[in-house]
């Protein structure tokens, strides 16, 4: 991001903050009917999130390939979900596909200054862009290291919303698994259903209560 876009936003910002105290009113007045539209989706308390079975994710990152081409990722944006190699209690290697772990309590949206990260349906924590004015505290408060950046904005994964899927619909990553390695849907259907197969379920860390699951045979 160079310096002058820098500025403008951060002008905007600033005149956002200004204002802000004006337009209580009309932002509550506004808010009612943002809120019915919401609780009629049927997904404000039902927190989405992904699972990876372990004994099926091969690394052949179609995954990451599907995220790119149709969330129309430009080439200096990182990419949004990547392929990990980890080891099991027996050291025994496998590999796991993750991206944003669209948090229970978000570390980068309490942190971002500007209120450029939100949490929306189906609890996909989401980035604003013409928000963001790029000054990294998002990354440094993610214990998973999940915000990148290009040279316009953070970027980082929406659960497609940005390609057009629905809050709660499948996004392109998980339709693109071949092998079925990677779900998506509300988390505790995914924790109850793979505990019902006696599988084990491994949250993939504890800070900011990510919903994100490794699971596979035990």
């Amino acid at each position: 991001m160079n310096d002058e876009t820098t500025m403008a936003r951060r002008t905007l910002v600033k005149g956002v903050i200004a204002i802000g105290s004006c337009l209580i009113f009309a932002g509550v007045t506004q808010a009612m009917p943002a809120r019915a539209e919401e609780a009629a989706s049927g997904l404000v308390d039902v927190q989405y999130g992904f699972m990876v079975n372990r004994r099926k994710c091969v690394g052949c990152k179609n995954c990451v390939a599907a995220c790119r081409k149709y969330n129309k990722l430009s080439d200096d944006t990182p990419d949004r979900r990547r392929i990990t190699e980890r080891f099991d209690s027996h050291g025994k290697k496998y590999r796991v596909s993750t991206s944003c772990m669209h948090c229970d309590d978000p570390n980068c949206m309490r942190v971002c200054p500007a209120g450029a990260i939100s949490k929306v349906d189906a609890g996909i924590v989401q980035v604003d862009k013409d928000l963001c004015i790029g000054c990294k505290y998002c990354f440094q408060a993610c214990p998973y290291e999940v915000p990148r950046y290009n040279s316009d904005s953070m970027d980082k994964c929406d659960c497609c919303l940005g390609a057009g899927v629905k809050p709660g619909d499948q996004p392109y990553c998980v339709s693109a698994c071949k092998f079925g390695a990677l779900s998506y849907g509300p988390i505790d259907d995914l924790v109850a259903e793979a505990e019902s197969l006696n599988h084990e379920v491994v949250r993939v860390g504890d800070a900011c209560e990510p919903n994100c699951y490794i699971t596979g045979e035990v």
